[in-house]
């Protein structure tokens, strides 16, 4: 195969594939393959500038060239629009004198992620709520001995032999706790007079990923809470994430123009070598503003953990 013609077969794939990611973005369609696109829509920022690369290479030769160019560029124009805002950062100033806290949301896939290095985190960024999915009984008891709970003394939720555990921990007292029912589970509760949700909604690779997505909306929408964090099984890409949003609520990385920040799926039994899409989040409401977000890579499990410092605005 001569090199220009391998030239017109990558850009065909690559641009076949972008296409498809940003068809499927617009559509917020809920089919399977849909929203997996939709979850690494992000890539289509590179994957539409080497088409755009890969044509001028090629020579512009006729008009079929300059309108895949032309369908490129606007491609790649319409991705940097949706990413710009994680770049930018808007976060109101915090109140002076007001609360802050420094929570943090892991996932740590069946109970096998590295503790030990939960617990490190925990205490480098002296975290005030820690929301853990997927916690198992021998994970709890992993996490008790390494003394980072010690800190942490009050809790709410319950742990699980399979992936359904979710347990929150803080400094100060939990009130008002009750059961969310996503089919992993999902707590709200009040802390320091804030409303939380801690919550692990269904994968999208199962039936009720909208529902549960959907639900998570309503709750919002009822409970108007001034924080919500954990693993949502959803990215920015995908039109349920966006109406939670649209409930009053803003991303804590978006606010702090901390950039993308993938947290899944690196290592664990994924075995990829890095984070592709953000799943994991930390949301906050009218009252609240972000000051700072940043991952920590976790061994043994396929998430990032998210920690965020967040404070009552002006």
């Amino acid at each position: 195969m001569s090199a220009r013609r391998l030239g017109w077969v990558v850009a065909g794939l690559v641009g076949l594939v972008a296409v498809a990611t940003t068809v499927a973005r617009v559509s917020g369609a809920t089919w399977r393959p849909a929203v997996v696109l939709q979850a690494f829509a992000p890539w289509a920022v590179p994957a539409y500038a080497v088409v755009a690369l890969l044509l001028v290479a090629l020579g512009l030769r006729d008009r079929r060239t300059w309108v895949l160019l032309a369908v490129s560029v606007a491609g790649l124009a319409l991705h940097l629009w949706w990413v710009a805002p994680l770049f930018v950062g808007d976060a109101p100033a915090p109140a002076a004198g007001g609360l802050r806290l420094t929570v943090m949301t892991t996932n740590i896939e069946y109970g096998h992620g590295d503790v030990g290095v939960v617990a490190r985190a925990v205490r480098e960024h002296e975290v005030d709520l820690l929301a853990v999915e997927e916690i198992t009984p021998d994970a709890l008891r992993r996490l008790e001995r390494t003394g980072a709970l010690d800190d942490l003394p009050y809790r709410a939720g319950r742990t699980d032999r399979t992936l359904h555990g979710t347990m929150v921990f803080s400094r100060t007292p939990l009130t008002g706790v009750r059961r969310v029912p996503t089919d992993m589970q999902s707590w709200a509760f009040t802390v320091d007079g804030w409303r939380v949700l801690a919550v692990h909604p269904a994968a999208p690779t199962l039936a009720r990923w909208a529902a549960d997505q959907d639900l998570l909306r309503r709750t919002a929408r009822a409970d108007h809470p001034d924080l919500v964090l954990g693993d949502f099984n959803a990215t920015l890409g995908h039109a349920p994430l966006r109406r939670l949003l649209g409930t009053g609520l803003q991303d804590a990385a978006e606010l702090t123009g901390a950039g993308w920040q993938p947290t899944w799926p690196v290592g664990g039994f994924a075995g990829m070598p890095f984070a592709a899409a953000t799943i994991d989040h930390v949301l906050v409401g009218h009252d609240l503003t972000a000051l700072s977000t940043s991952t920590v890579t976790v061994p043994d499990t396929d998430h990032k953990a998210l920690v965020a410092e967040v404070a009552t605005r002006e």
